[in-house]
C-alpha cells in the first residue's frame, strides 16, 4: 500500500505507543496496551489507526452547513412545536382584537400568517436538504472505512489461515502410531 492510498483511504499515523500504555490522538490521554476505546471522560474514541470521521467531516463545514445543522436539529425537536404553537395563538389572539390596545394588522384567514409560514418553509426545507446531504457524507464516509476495515480483516484472516497451513504437520501414515 502506497502512501498515496493510506491518505485515500483515510488511514493515519494513528495512537501512539507509551511505555506506560497508547496515546490517545484525540485527547492526549495515555490508555492501557490493550484499550479498545480511549477511556477518559468525555473522550471514549477509538483507539486504531484511522481518522474520526465525524470530527474531520465537522471541521470542514462551511458557516451555511453549520447553520443548516443547527436549524434543522431545532426544527427536530419539540420546542420547535410549542415556539409556534404560541406564535400562532398570539397572532390570533392579536388580531382577534383581543389585546385592544394593538392594532389588526392580518385579518382572518390570516394571508399575511400564510405567507410568512410559506417562506419559513422555503427555508426550513432547504436548510433540512443541506444538512441531510451532511450526514449522507458521513454515512458514505463511514461506510467506505468499514468495507476498508472488512477488506483488511479478510486479508489478514487469509494470510494466517496461509500460515497456519505451512505449520499443519504433514499427515501421517494410517496404521502408524507416533510415540
Amino acid at each position: 500500500m502506497t502512501a498515496h492510498d493510506s491518505e485515500r483511504i483515510g488511514l493515519t499515523a494513528g495512537p501512539i505507543s507509551a511505555a506506560n500504555g497508547v496515546i490517545c490522538p484525540a485527547c492526549g490521554g495515555a490508555n492501557p496496551d490493550d484499550a479498545v476505546f480511549c477511556g477518559h471522560p468525555g473522550c471514549h474514541k477509538a483507539l486504531g489507526e484511522f481518522k474520526y470521521v465525524l470530527e474531520e467531516l465537522l471541521a470542514a463545514r462551511s458557516r451555511i452547513e453549520r447553520l443548516a445543522d443547527g436549524v434543522a436539529q431545532f426544527a427536530g425537536k419539540p420546542p420547535f412545536i410549542a415556539v409556534h404553537a404560541i406564535w400562532f395563538g398570539l397572532w390570533v389572539l392579536a388580531n382577534g382584537r383581543v389585546f385592544g390596545a394593538l392594532p389588526v394588522f392580518d385579518e382572518y384567514p390570516y394571508s399575511l400568517l400564510g405567507l410568512v409560514l410559506a417562506v419559513e418553509a422555503i427555508f426550513i426545507t432547504g436548510f433540512v436538504l443541506i444538512s441531510q446531504n451532511h450526514q449522507t457524507a458521513y454515512s458514505e464516509k463511514r461506510a467506505e472505512l468499514d468495507y476498508e476495515i472488512t477488506i483488511r480483516s479478510y486479508r489478514k484472516l487469509m494470510e494466517l489461515e496461509r500460515r497456519l497451513e505451512t505449520l499443519k504437520p504433514a499427515p501421517s501414515s494410517e496404521g502408524k502410531q507416533t510415540p
